[in-house]
């Protein structure tokens, strides 16, 4: 049997836009983007077959980067892009049709919904979730290059501040970074942030930053690769560990430390430039 065009809707009139956009009149050619800020569920897919407090951890998002980012934005005066609802509908970090774009099971967790779904299904969803997001962004970087500006792409993501033990098949490996930066081939702004992130103190000590850790932007990082690389913009992605910021007072914390850093930063001229590969 051939499968209907027919896509049933993802969302609904009661349902929150895809995308929150914060400062989008802002003219500072910084873009701070959110790919898992949101941990939001459509009302038609209720909560995806989990129990409760599931979506809360981070198999739902990565904890708080919404509250960091906004705080940031603020003190930046930059536009930031965050994607209000779960990664676990669909990825907007990962390529269609990518295993882990939508995740039958994440960290252990069988996720219900996610099962036995038609082409149909996944592309409802990119068309609700996914690509408005990655349209959304592309439309602020031209907007902000229009004004004459280069602006530079900094993704915010946060990580568990351990392997679980049953992705190493032994005990838990703690991950002792406060911060890492990611990036592949375009070095110009990681750069900047490594020497910048590891000459500042937090709360009076020095940070453990991490280069491409705890994951390679080489082989993560698919937003960067799509809005970075693919207009020869500055791009990095920063993950915070997430018992640094999963409080308000760690996201102010935060916030004030990296407004501080991509002051200096941003004033670099190897930032002003496009560059194509």
């Amino acid at each position: 049997m051939f499968e209907s065009r027919q896509r049933a809707p993802v969302l609904f009139e009661v349902d929150a836009a895809p995308v929150e956009i914060i400062n989008p009149a802002a003219v500072r050619p910084l873009l701070l983007t959110g790919d898992h800020a949101g941990n939001a569920v459509p009302k038609s897919l209720g909560d995806l077959g989990l129990a409760p407090g599931e979506l809360d951890r981070h198999i739902g998002w990565d904890i708080g980067v919404a509250g960091l980012t906004r705080a940031l934005a603020a003190r930046r005066e930059c536009t930031a892009v965050l994607a209000r609802y779960s990664r676990l509908l669909i990825d907007p970090n990962r390529p269609l049709g990518d295993p882990q774009s939508i995740p039958e099971v994440s960290d252990g967790t069988p996720i219900p919904a996610n099962r036995s779904l038609t082409e149909n299904d996944r592309r409802a969803r990119a068309d609700a979730l996914y690509w408005p997001y990655h349209r959304t962004i592309d439309e602020h970087i031209g907007r902000l290059q229009r004004l004459g500006n280069v602006p530079v792409v900094l993704a915010m993501h946060s990580f568990t501040p351990a392997l679980q033990a049953d992705v190493l098949q032994e005990g838990a490996c703690p991950r002792p970074w406060h911060v890492g930066v990611l990036f592949g081939r375009d070095e110009r702004l990681s750069r900047l942030l490594l020497a910048a992130l590891k000459a500042a103190k937090f709360m009076g000590t020095r940070l453990v930053v991490g280069a491409n850790e705890p994951y390679s932007g080489v082989t993560h990082g698919y937003g960067l690769k799509v809005h970075g690389i693919a207009h020869g913009l500055p791009h990095a992605e920063l993950e915070i560990r997430q018992d640094l910021i999963s409080t308000p007072a760690g996201q102010e914390r935060w916030a004030e430390l990296l407004a501080a850093v991509l002051k200096t930063v941003l004033n670099h001229d190897d930032l002003r430039k496009v560059e194509h590969y």
